[in-house]
């Protein structure tokens, strides 16, 4: 695999990304809460002190964002209904500022994630999200 080198179009891509959160947040629940605002903060902060300074590429930042961010479904944290509502708002965000994710919350759980149907679908009827 091509390594992706850390440039100032990694943080741009995360930080869009990152507004589209807050707004789709915004719209769902009306405000924006804590967990809105340091959603992905971990990796803007990694791009240039860990990725540019030290060397490592942007896929090192993502595999370890995604080895223990609460909101990514696999990996070894047990999940909340909180980080199960993260999870909704950043799929259905990712479609509005990522091209190569163009699907809806409800498309992403049954392309990518259908073992999470029990967790996630009572979610998205609540936030009238249960449909393509």
């Amino acid at each position: 695999m091509k390594e992706k080198k850390i440039t100032a179009q990694s943080f741009r891509y995360t930080w869009a990304h990152k507004i589209a959160f807050l707004k789709v947040e915004k719209k769902l629940f009306g405000k924006i809460s804590y967990r809105g605002l340091v959603h992905d903060l971990d990796k803007l902060l990694w791009w240039f002190p860990i990725g540019y300074l030290l060397g490592k590429d942007s896929q090192w930042v993502q595999k370890h964002h995604r080895n223990w961010a609460r909101h990514h479904p696999h990996n070894p944290v047990n999940k909340n209904y909180n980080d199960y509502v993260e999870m909704i708002i950043d799929w259905e965000c990712a479609r509005f500022t990522k091209p190569d994710k163009p699907l809806n919350a409800y498309q992403t759980l049954y392309k990518f994630y259908p073992e999470l149907e029990k967790e996630i679908l009572p979610i998205l009827k609540k936030l009238n999200l249960d449909h393509d």
